[in-house]
């Protein structure tokens, strides 16, 4: 299970807020579709990792974010269910990912020092 890993390296990042926060009080992570991530797994080891630290009782907000390519052979933007889903408008299957292949935490939220 790599999202254990993963929710120790968001740790990671929350912990380095303990000079600017008190209290870290909102989490926010943005979660690619083709990330490879289980956003159910990350959760529950965040959830996990969370009591104790500065983001103990974090609210932890999870948001999901679709695929989007764009066809390099037509210049179609699509939003592909998979990595091997071919253009809709061509068919060609040569695209450049534009959305959705990363894990980023998106905002931090807390009460400052």
């Amino acid at each position: 299970m790599h999202e254990a890993a993963l929710a120790m390296e968001v740790m990671a990042l929350l912990e380095r807020q303990h000079d600017r926060l008190s209290r870290i009080t909102r989490i926010e992570i943005d979660i690619g579709a083709l990330s490879c991530v289980d956003d159910s797994a990350l959760r529950t080891a965040l959830l996990t990792a969370l009591p104790g630290t500065l983001a103990d009782g974090a609210e932890l907000c999870l948001h999901p974010v679709a695929a989007q390519a764009r066809c390099l052979t037509c210049g179609a933007h699509f939003s592909p269910p998979d990595r091997i889903e071919p253009c809709p408008h061509c068919g060609s299957a040569r695209k450049q990912w534009l959305a959705g292949e990363s894990l980023t935490l998106r905002s931090i939220e807390g009460i400052p020092r």
